[in-house]
């Protein structure tokens, strides 16, 4: 085989394994399916509601849709809904907690962080302490950006990035009625815990996981998922 020559058997033998496959596809194949993609974003909005865990809830959940509320944090326009590397996929659409509530004139939105790296910005806190003060009621969307987990490397501690625990500290000096919702594929340490009246893991969960967090703060859906 030096020579670049290979042994005809050998080729057809291989050859027919992957023809087996395209056969094996075709003979089971239902030519009546229909790929839905709106259908099975449907089906991950009931998967993500499914998975949510309710870990703190000190008679603040559920939140009243017509009190006045303040989303806080970045993953609650854009939420942290998938893990890199492998994992990663480009999905049909993704739904933010902010496209839930749209149209809803008495929440409103601060940014608070940035998450393309672990700085403080004071501005981004200091608007969302406004917001906080403003409303009856935070929810603020943390947890762990891509740069803080990932395959490929071990983490070397279980902490949030400093300036959302800046942010979630800033707020609860305002605010007494906070929630944190908190997006992360893996344990975080809450140094905060004690301050907020609520805690929602909503871990990776999908492309329509900004509906279903929307769907458990509200109490349309029941938090009922466990701690792995």
């Amino acid at each position: 085989m030096k020579n670049g020559s290979l042994d005809e058997e050998i080729l057809n033998k291989a050859c027919e394994r992957i023809l087996n496959i395209v056969y094996r596809f075709e003979e089971n194949r239902d030519n009546n399916a229909v790929f839905d993609r709106d259908l099975d974003h449907e089906l991950a909005r009931k998967v993500a509601e499914e998975t949510i865990v309710l870990m703190k809830n000190d008679s603040i959940l559920p939140l009243d849709k017509n009190d006045e509320i303040a989303f806080i944090g970045k993953f609650a326009a854009k939420p942290r809904y998938q893990g890199g590397g492998s994992s990663h996929i480009n999905s049909h659409k993704v739904v933010s907690a902010m496209n839930e509530v749209k149209g809803m004139e008495n929440i409103t939105y601060a940014q608070g962080y940035i998450d393309e790296k672990d700085e403080i910005v004071e501005e981004l806190i200091n608007e969302a302490v406004e917001a906080a003060k403003k409303s009856k009621i935070a929810v603020v969307f943390a947890g762990l950006p891509d740069n803080f987990e990932s395959e490929g490397y071990d983490r070397t501690h279980m902490q949030m990035p400093n300036c959302q625990n800046a942010l979630i500290d800033a707020v609860c000096e305002v605010q007494p009625n906070t929630v944190v919702v908190l997006h992360n594929g893996s344990p975080v340490e809450m140094p905060w815990k004690d301050k907020v009246k609520g805690i929602v893991e909503a871990y990776l969960g999908g492309q329509a996981i900004g509906s279903a967090v929307v769907d458990v703060l509200f109490g349309k859906v029941n938090p009922s998922g466990k701690l792995p």
